[in-house]
């Protein structure tokens, strides 16, 4: 039986060879797995095989040149021995597809990644043509493989995307050990894609050989490696080469660095970047290199390493921006001594900036919008801290010294400030060497705060500033203290320092009343700046200001009491500033008196220029630093009531011109008429000097009526001089009588020292006048029965004497006549 399924076997198998000699032709075959078309499969001593088209249902696991010629050189040993011919017109994978052919041991092999046409000779086969599709590589020169050992060595000539260099390299066991030299190219873009993509070359990585630098010209000496073409592990990378015309792209929004030359440096898994005559925007960033640590290993760094004298902190700022480090608000076109790293890691991304700005001279510096200049500036940058270890801000209304940090991670930081001297326009603010501790705050808009003055303020986005006690800063502001302003607040709002509003709320005692005499001492005010001006109104109505077409500042009172003295008004003022009052009062410290307005206008800028208006009468007052000038013209008798500080005229005009240094240094002429005198002390002692002496009841004349002394005009000429007051001249002239004067007032003690001569003029002179020789004996030249009178004791209190021992024939012609010789022009 056995016997028999052996013969049985021997027979299929003889038939099987038969067969085989024979020839087996399948025009086509499919399975599931497979399909093919027009086989024919022949055994001649080997086997020969033809294959028009054959279809896998399946993917080709080689995906790459390299793979797929280590699976020829695994291979080719079979085909040598199996084969005699091998045809196989078109084979094809759900992924892939080649055609091969072996006749006369002439390999040709074509796929989607690999060109390969060898011959075997003997143990060894010799490349004719060898082209790897994805690295653009194509070889000219001699390959010796040695099947059985399954390696390769190569030496030659290559082209790959424009890149023409000597190679030599051996495969040995899937270790690909390869030397490039004098390789030149125009760029090595295509060349680093395809190298990426087959050793797992990290993206960024990538970018920062071939996208971020970018060179025009490449020269590469020498390019060793050592790669497991199975897992593509690279073992090891060397290499030197140069490029020319180059330039660095930190992004593509910023301007590059440019250096004229790169020389690139691969040992030890790094790659160094060596930038010859770098510059940034035309200026030197000599000393600076790149360099990418472990660029086959798990822990890859991007060094970045910046170095200048001459790039400035709004140079560098955008670089840092970039990679997400924001140094705030702070700015400078100034150069500074700059060196800067960063250190990029990319797995996990994650960066680190290391750096210091420094400079010592005067050089602009800006916070935000604000300009200021600074005289010392040592910035250091620690990843996310920066420590200001020297700072100055300076301008003309400020100088600070700072120190101290700010976390970039949490947005906050501490300053500590020596205020050499923040002195604000028209004295808000005046401080001097003070010490102080500032807080920043990034994450709300960039929050200044400062506990001392119980200051907030924010300067980016939208601006604001706060004050929440005004008491804190009383102190430190000349205007707030003049106000004697004890507590309040204040707010900003806006969206820069150009256009923005608030409001503030203010008590204060600087004597302000309204028409009451009640105190005003507490307003609120809000106000609204804008290019075009300033406008600020307070609740109560009392007080507004706006920005005149000219650019004064002009602020309308209405309806309060304003206390004002020559010292404070004479005072040259830094700001430009007008003020207009309406039904308002000047409360003249000087002289404890109240002035009523209809209207003013009061002009301060070299000193005080001041009118108020009486309705028909207008005062106008010009107070300079050693200088006064008053003048005066329709004036009504409450004008001079007021001054006076009682109802002492009444009726009438007044008309006054004074000129000197100050109230208590000048000269003055004063005219009135239609007007009388009432209740005066000096008057009412005077008529009782008068009835006290019979010989002087002539003197007693109408016009001391109980209405006061009629005065159809009245002059006087005037001149201080410290506490005396020295009338020069007086005439007042009545309907029946006229008074004229000399002397002096001492205004410290009240002396008074003066010479009346009380004129009769139409009674008891008209009926002298009428007896010939007698009127001229009696009367005089002038016809007028007058005598003379002196005046002592104090002006509170004055005392009357008459040089006219008897009678009244006694005629003093002094007093008149040195009345009618003085200076025509005396009371113009």
């Amino acid at each position: 039986m056995k016997k028999n399924i052996l013969l049985f076997i021997l027979m299929l198998f003889l038939c099987g060879v038969v067969f085989l000699m024979q020839g087996i032709h399948i025009s086509s075959f499919k399975t599931p797995y497979f399909s093919l078309e027009n086989l024919y499969f022949k055994l001649e001593k080997k086997f020969i095989l033809r294959l028009e088209s054959l279809h896998i249902n399946t993917s080709r696991q080689t995906d790459s040149s390299t793979e797929e010629l280590e699976t020829f050189f695994q291979n080719a040993n079979y085909i040598k021995i199996f084969f005699k011919e091998l045809i196989f017109d078109k084979i094809s994978y759900e992924n892939n597809m080649f055609t091969l052919t072996y006749f006369g041991d002439k390999f040709t092999l074509d796929s989607d990644y690999v060109t390969l046409i060898a011959t075997f000779d003997g143990a060894k086969t010799k490349v004719d043509e060898l082209l790897l599709k994805d690295f653009d590589f194509r070889f000219n020169g001699d390959i010796n493989i040695d099947v059985s050992k399954q390696n390769f060595d190569l030496n030659g000539s290559i082209s790959s995307f424009d890149i023409n260099a000597n190679i030599s390299a051996r495969l040995n066991k899937r270790i690909l050990d390869f030397e490039i030299s004098d390789a030149r190219a125009a760029s090595i873009d295509d060349f680093m894609d395809s190298l990426a993509k087959n050793i797992d070359l990290d993206e960024e990585i990538k970018k920062w050989i071939h996208v971020y630098i970018k060179a025009k010209n490449y020269e590469i000496y020498s390019f060793k490696g050592s790669i497991d073409t199975r897992s593509k592990k690279i073992n090891r990378l060397d290499g030197l080469a140069h490029a020319s015309d180059a330039s660095l792209f930190l992004s593509p929004s910023l301007k590059p660095i440019l250096f004229k030359s790169i020389d690139i440096k691969l040992a030890n898994d790094n790659l160094n970047f060596t930038l010859n005559e770098p510059s940034f925007g035309g200026k030197s960033l000599e000393d600076s290199k790149v360099a990418i640590t472990n660029i086959t290993g798990g822990n890859s760094h991007i060094i970045v390493d910046l170095s200048s004298n001459e790039i400035s902190l709004d140079d560098a700022k955008p670089i840092l921006t970039k990679y997400d480090i924001d140094l705030g608000l702070l700015g400078s076109s100034a150069p500074t001594t700059t060196t800067l790293r960063l250190d990029i890691s990319l797995k996990p991304f994650d960066i680190r900036a290391d750096g210091n700005f420094a400079f010592s001279t005067k050089s602009p510096l800006r916070i935000g919008e604000a300009s200021f200049y600074s005289t010392i500036l040592d910035l250091d940058l620690n990843g996310t801290v920066l420590n200001f270890k020297k700072a100055n801000l300076s301008s003309d209304f400020l100088d600070i010294d700072f120190v101290g940090e700010l976390d970039l991670s949490s947005d906050k930081g501490t300053l500590d400030a020596h205020i050499k001297r923040l002195d604000l326009e028209g004295d808000l603010l005046n401080i001097k060497n003070i010490k102080t501790t500032a807080k920043l705050d990034l994450a709300k808009d960039f929050e200044l705060s400062i506990a001392d003055f119980d200051f907030v303020g924010n300067f980016s986005g939208k601006k604001r500033l706060s004050i929440n006690n005004l008491s804190k800063m009383i102190q430190y502001s000349p205007l707030l203290s003049e106000l004697n302003a004890t507590a309040g607040s204040f707010k900003l709002d806006g969206d820069d320092f150009t256009n923005f509003g608030g409001a503030f709320e203010l008590f204060f005692n600087f004597g302000l009343k309204d028409q009451n005499q009640n105190p005003y001492n507490h307003d609120i005010f809000t106000f609204l700046v804008a290019k075009e001006g300033f406008n600020l109104t307070s609740r109560s109505g009392n007080i507004l200001a706006k920005n005149s077409k000219t650019g004064k500042l002009e602020v309308f009172v209405n309806n309060i009491i304003i206390p004002i003295n020559q010292q404070a008004a004479s005072k040259e003022s830094k700001t430009n500033i007008t003020y207009i009052g309406k039904n308002s009062s000047l409360s003249l410290s000087d002289f404890n008196r109240t002035l009523n307005f209809k209207a003013f206008r009061a002009d301060f800028g070299e000193g005080l220029d001041f009118t108020g208006d009486y309705g028909n009468g207008q005062l106008n007052v010009v107070l300079k630093p050693n200088y006064l000038k008053i003048n005066g013209t329709n004036l009504p008798d409450t004008s001079i009531n007021d001054f006076l500080g009682g109802k002492f005229i009444s009726h009438g005009g007044f008309d006054i011109k004074l000129e000197g240094r100050d109230f208590k240094d000048f000269t003055a002429n004063i005219n009135a008429k239609d007007t009388y005198f009432l209740g005066l002390k000096a008057q009412q002692n005077l008529l009782a000097f008068l009835d006290s002496i019979p010989s002087l009841i002539i003197f007693k004349v109408n016009d001391f009526t109980k209405k006061g002394f009629e005065a159809k005009t009245a002059q006087a000429q005037l001149k201080r001089q410290g506490d005396l007051l020295q009338i020069d001249a007086l005439a007042i002239k009545g309907s029946n009588a006229d008074i004229y004067g000399t002397g002096g007032i001492n205004t410290d003690n009240k002396d008074i020292k003066m010479q009346l001569e009380l004129h009769l003029l139409k009674t008891a002179s008209s009926v002298i006048a009428n007896i010939p020789i007698i009127n001229h004996i009696l009367l005089g030249e002038n016809q007028a029965a007058s005598t003379l009178i002196e005046v002592s004791g104090t002006y509170d209190d004055p005392k009357y004497t008459s040089t006219v021992a008897v009678d009244i024939l006694s005629t003093p012609f002094n007093i008149i006549k040195n009345t009618l010789s003085l200076p025509a022009n005396l009371f113009k």
